[in-house]
């Protein structure tokens, strides 16, 4: 069984496809702001040891960490508006009405991922093991060197 897509649905998950893209590279470009922020802080601090520029540098990874958390969050939201947009739809014809477990199909062009997406929360997405490893290794960094400095008083 081979199923057909109509020229606006192929549009419409073109759409899909493009938003998740440009989230993903935001995400990407987050992530290397971040660990460049960070380091350069943490390099400045080591030069004129300040228990501040650790606290900015500790401040800069949480902020791109909780920025980061939402663009992914939102990623994963389109996620599965595509999969639910390009998932192949029942006959229309069909005198048989939609049983209580069926979703509403998802309208052509729709881009809210909140309500024909599969919900999201931010907790989980924050604390993922990719967000643990990444921002989690650089806040322990910045925290490590912070407790470094604090020792030297």
């Amino acid at each position: 069984m081979s199923v057909v897509l109509g020229d606006e649905r192929v549009s419409h998950l073109e759409f899909l496809q493009h938003t998740i893209a440009r989230l993903g590279t935001n995400s990407f470009l987050i992530k290397g702001w971040s660990m460049t922020l960070s380091g350069a802080l943490v390099a400045v601090s080591s030069s004129r040891p300040t228990w501040t520029v650790v606290a900015a540098a500790l401040m800069v990874t949480m902020g791109f960490w909780l920025l980061d958390s939402f663009y992914l969050g939102q990623e994963r939201l389109f996620r599965s508006l595509y999969e639910r947009a390009s998932a192949p739809t029942e006959d229309l014809t069909s005198d048989a009405a939609p049983g209580p477990a069926t979703p509403a199909p998802v309208p052509l062009f729709t881009m809210d991922a909140e309500r024909y997406g599969t919900p999201v929360t931010w907790r989980a997405v924050a604390l993922s093991r990719t967000m643990l490893l990444f921002h989690g290794l650089l806040a322990l960094i910045d925290l490590l060197v912070a407790a470094s400095l604090v020792g030297d008083w």
